[in-house]
């Protein structure tokens, strides 16, 4: 497609993060949250300062590389690299106003200074009609050559800053087959089980649904606890995806990290297709895939409990309808959270429990550039009008079972009332002479594993209890003191007095404790 201006400046300005915060719970928190910030030193202040001027100044290039005016732009670039001199984008759109001026020697040079400084957009060199007149080139060919190498380069660079940024507490490895550099302070047992898991999300999607795999490797920031000097990000709640910085933060391993890499996946698709995607399609699909499980390969996605909200909206007729919310912007999504993040989630388990959510992708994707909402494609593989595709899934919706929000009396269950954390479920309280009692659970102990199952959010656990009866023995892998230990537990039956009280045979006497 042909492009004007510095379509990489575009890019990075526009784009930002696809996701800013992705909560488990279907409720104010799934929208980005604002937090305290650490009280900011004169240093800090003086670099916003600079990075605020270096935006401004690229968006100043935008505009007058939109008029065609390259002759100025150039002054303005050497300005942000006189402020930055390891500034990437300047150098690559550098390299491309020296090549739209018939500057082939200073733009290779200013190009291989791109790359020299991080620059790793390679895709998208290829397809930059900025570089055409240098295209040709042996020096420009010599550079495709080491496509592979430039971004094992960038990789290992990106490590030793974060090692340097985080110190020796935390863990900063790069997986070069995945394309995936990791920051973590969780252990190794669980930084291997975590690549695996990825491994096993990213090879799902894969085979179902995306077609292109990442060209930049991604960074992946899990912090169990933050080192002391380390400014956090002020806006955000559980985890964000940016595609600009291939920076991926999510604050468990659980339902945010399949969320978070769900939108990592699908950015580096939409890139090889040259697409960017609507905002309910990036979110539902990131929502859709983040609570499933691995069968045969594939991705199969689980209700959670963002369904709960969408059937109260659908009861109080509150839901959007499909013209509407596949025409949201980002602002109207983000505007309409609470609605708009449990409908698009559903959307799409519509279309994946009709076996028809790959046929969508492909029919959307085939006829972008002709309907860009995926109103079309949906009432294409459908069959349907878009007002009788939402009318049978409201139907659909409506007989959905919601996930267990807690067990009833008489069912069958573990004995432990839990806390989520980065990478467990810590033990808060183990019932006297329940099965967790018996199998010598401790408070404090940390489940990882129930079932064969990784278990981060408290609502899997009861899940994964829900399908079993009293009398079952279930495997629970746990950490105490840093060692891992494995538990068969035995499943009793939940006491009246520790049931909620809608599930009690009789009217509550006293306020009961959660039970898992």
């Amino acid at each position: 497609m042909k492009r004007t201006g510095l379509p990489c400046v575009l890019a990075l300005l526009a784009i930002g993060a696809i996701c800013c915060a992705a909560g488990p719970a279907p409720t104010a928190q799934s929208r980005p949250a604002s937090r305290p910030a650490e009280p900011a030193t004169q240093g800090d202040k003086l670099a916003r300062a600079q990075r605020a001027r270096i935006v401004k100044l690229h968006r100043r290039t935008i505009e007058l590389a939109k008029a065609g005016k390259y002759d100025q732009c150039e002054p303005i670039l050497r300005r942000i690299l006189a402020l930055d001199d390891g500034d990437n984008l300047a150098w690559y759109n550098l390299a491309c106003v020296h090549a739209r001026l018939g500057r082939k020697r200073q733009a290779l040079e200013s190009l291989n200074k791109a790359i020299e400084n991080g620059y790793g957009a390679l895709l998208h060199m290829t397809r930059d009609s900025d570089l055409d007149s240098i295209r040709n080139t042996p020096e420009y060919k010599a550079i495709l050559a080491r496509r592979e190498e430039i971004q094992r380069s960038r990789a290992e660079k990106i490590r030793a800053t974060l090692q340097k940024r985080f110190g020796p507490g935390y863990i900063c490895q790069i997986d070069h087959e995945r394309k995936l550099v990791f920051a973590t302070n969780v252990d190794r047992q669980t930084l291997a089980e975590l690549k695996l898991y990825l491994t096993a999300h990213a090879e799902g999607l894969w085979k179902d649904l995306f077609a292109h795999r990442f060209e930049q490797y991604v960074t992946v920031l899990i912090p169990r606890t933050w080192p002391g000097g380390v400014t956090l990000p002020t806006t955000y709640a559980a985890g964000y995806y940016n595609h600009a910085q291939r920076m991926l933060l999510a604050r468990n391993i659980g339902m945010v990290l399949a969320h978070e890499f769900t939108h990592a996946l699908h950015a580096a698709d939409m890139e090889g297709l040259g697409q960017r995607h609507p905002i309910w399609a990036l979110e539902g699909l990131a929502t859709l895939y983040e609570s499933s499980r691995v069968v045969e390969g594939s991705l199969v996605p689980e209700p959670n409990r963002r369904l709960v909200l969408l059937q109260y909206l659908i009861r109080r007729k509150q839901t959007i309808p499909f013209k509407k919310l596949f025409g949201y912007s980002h602002g109207d999504f983000m505007g309409n959270a609470m609605a708009a993040y449990p409908q698009a989630r559903y959307v799409m388990m519509y279309l994946h429990q009709q076996g028809k959510l790959k046929a969508w992708y492909e029919a959307y994707t085939g006829g972008y550039e002709q309907e860009k909402t995926g109103a079309a494609a949906m009432e294409k593989v459908l069959g349907k009008p878009l007002a009788e595709v939402e009318a049978d899934w409201l139907a659909w919706v409506r007989k959905l079972k919601p996930p267990p929000r807690s067990l009833p009396a008489k069912h069958a269950y573990i004995g432990v009332s839990v806390a989520g954390l980065a990478d467990g479920l810590r033990i808060r309280r183990v019932v006297p002479g329940s099965g967790a009692d018996n199998a010598g659970l401790g408070v404090g102990d940390v489940i990882v594993n129930v079932d064969g199952q990784r278990v981060i959010d408290p609502g899997k656990l009861l899940r994964i209890v829900d399908k079993h009866k009293v009398g079952d023995k279930i495997k629970i892998r746990y950490r105490r003191d840093g060692q891992y230990r494995t538990a068969a537990v035995t499943l009793g039956a939940m006491p009246e007095r520790l049931a909620p009280p809608w599930a009690r045979s009789r009217p509550a006497t006293r306020p009961a404790k959660k039970a898992g």
